[in-house]
């Protein structure tokens, strides 16, 4: 009985402390007594991101994309012959691609060329001197290059041999080579001749050095002046 009676006070003794604890948390707390819950306090739940969201919101840097990334157009040619053909037609459009593609040259505008097999923007023509004129007999002649529409047209003559204006200014076949093929694909981009711009100063790649260089000293490349095109 002693034993019993000991187990009923210990369950009744139990069963106060259970009701006690749950009249303790069932008390309301003062306004006082409450943690403290602001915009930016972990407590309210409903201000905290994610951790998804907290990245997403960091801002992003801005930076510039160099110039190397940055998309460039590109104007394709293909290349023809016209007449009997001496000159190593490998080495002229190895020659007249590396002119083209020179940064002291047009790809200065941001652009680059590219040879395909036919068609293209524009035809790169190496031509017999005899050939020239059939192009356009009142814009070529046998004695030097021209453009006439998408051709461009260097006189096989000239490629070998340069003009006697330009070997008089002692003037090397490789610069005359960049000179010609600067000069014709010039009147392609929808450049007009120009003048020299002063005794002593470098020709403009457009001026007819060909012929005569004015007072200037020969020139292969365009002036800064010159950099424009119309066919972009």
């Amino acid at each position: 009985m002693k034993q019993k009676r000991s187990l009923l006070l210990v369950a009744g003794g139990l069963i106060s402390l259970v009701v006690s604890i749950f009249a303790v948390s069932s008390v309301p707390l003062n306004a006082t007594d409450a943690p403290s819950c602001d915009a930016t306090s972990i407590c309210n739940l409903e201000s905290v991101l994610t951790l998804k969201a907290a990245v997403s919101a960091v801002p992003k840097p801005s930076i510039a994309t160099p110039d190397w990334m940055k998309p460039v157009a590109t104007f394709t040619y293909s290349v023809e012959t016209r007449g009997e053909i001496t000159a190593n037609l490998a080495e002229f459009k190895q020659q007249a691609n590396e002119t083209l593609n020179d940064q002291r040259g047009w790809a200065a505008l941001g652009v680059r060329f590219s040879e395909v097999s036919s068609g293209g923007d524009f035809t790169l023509v190496l031509a017999e001197a005899s050939w020239v004129p059939s192009f356009s007999p009142s814009v070529c002649s046998t004695t030097y290059s021209c453009r006439v529409g998408r051709y461009v047209i260097i006189n096989q003559d000239r490629w070998l041999g340069a003009t006697p204006s330009w070997n008089n200014a002692s003037g090397s076949l490789r610069d005359y080579r960049h000179m010609v093929i600067n000069h014709e694909t010039g009147h392609w981009l929808g450049h007009d001749h120009a003048t020299c711009p002063g005794p002593g100063q470098k020709a403009a790649v457009m001026q007819q050095q060909s012929i005569d260089l004015q007072g200037c000293a020969f020139n292969a490349w365009p002036l800064p002046s010159e950099l424009w095109t119309n066919q972009l």
